[in-house]
């Protein structure tokens, strides 16, 4: 799928399954979370192309996104593989839950600096897919992501949400790429051969269910303007409340 595509996709299934009428309970949130959740799960949909230098992930925090793009690229074995499994989803939101660990409670509030930071870097991936940002603006990036920083910090109130939004948004990417004609390398690093000539599982050790075809296909944008539209329609819906949680904090 192309990034705006997985960006949509992702926001889309968090405001599914953050609904208070959603059937994992667990995942029930205020709506200003349901929101900032929607933001951050975009971002974090992108996040299994960090191995490719040119996808927007790569760019989103420039220098030091583009750095580590390198070094993903070099331990996940090149593009659609380590980043793109079970193990990729299980890394990255290793990595969530333990900056959600970080809490700090300060007069009856427990604050979550690790989250907020995430959630920038995961805003700004967002914007940048999503081209709300410029292409090589780096001040209106980081501008973004502080002020994402705060919110996030502010509003979880000891919440574990990121780490739910990161395992959705890079559970969904791999989804949509294995929706399309390439597949993915889910059981990464094994590359098991299939035991007879099998449409879905290919020689090289991908899984597919191609009912989107090549990316970028005419599937894909239907699929998309479809959840782009429930997206918008559920987010408008929210607005209202999220202001009220927001105000009662004040």
């Amino acid at each position: 799928m192309m990034g705006p595509s997985h960006a949509a996709t992702g926001a889309a299934a968090w405001l599914a399954l953050t609904h208070w009428q959603s059937p994992v309970a667990v995942l029930h949130l205020p709506a200003e979370l349901q929101l900032l959740g929607a933001v951050t799960t975009a971002g974090a949909a992108m996040i299994s192309d960090w191995d490719h230098p040119r996808a927007a992930i790569a760019h989103a925090l420039p220098p030091v996104t583009e750095w580590m793009s390198r070094g993903i690229r070099r331990v996940a074995g090149g593009h659609r593989r380590g980043t793109h499994s079970l193990v990729g989803i299980a890394a990255f939101t290793a990595v969530a839950t333990a900056a959600a660990s970080i809490q700090v409670p300060i007069a009856g509030h427990v604050y979550t600096p690790g989250q907020g930071v995430i959630a920038a870097f995961l805003a700004a991936v967002a914007a940048k897919a999503l081209r709300l940002l410029p292409n090589r603006g780096w001040r209106a990036a980081w501008a973004l992501g502080i002020l994402v920083a705060v919110s996030a910090t502010v509003l979880s109130d000891g919440l574990w949400w990121i780490p739910a939004s990161v395992a959705v948004g890079v559970s969904v990417h791999i989804l949509g790429d294995a929706l399309t004609n390439n597949g993915v390398a889910l059981l990464w690093p094994l590359s098991p051969e299939p035991p007879a000539r099998l449409w879905w599982w290919q020689s090289s050790g991908r899984f597919r269910l191609p009912l989107l075809g090549r990316t970028g296909s005419w599937r894909e944008w239907a699929l998309v303007s479809v959840v782009t539209a429930f997206t918008v329609v559920r987010a408008v819906r929210l607005v209202p409340l999220a202001a009220r949680g927001v105000a009662a904090l004040f």
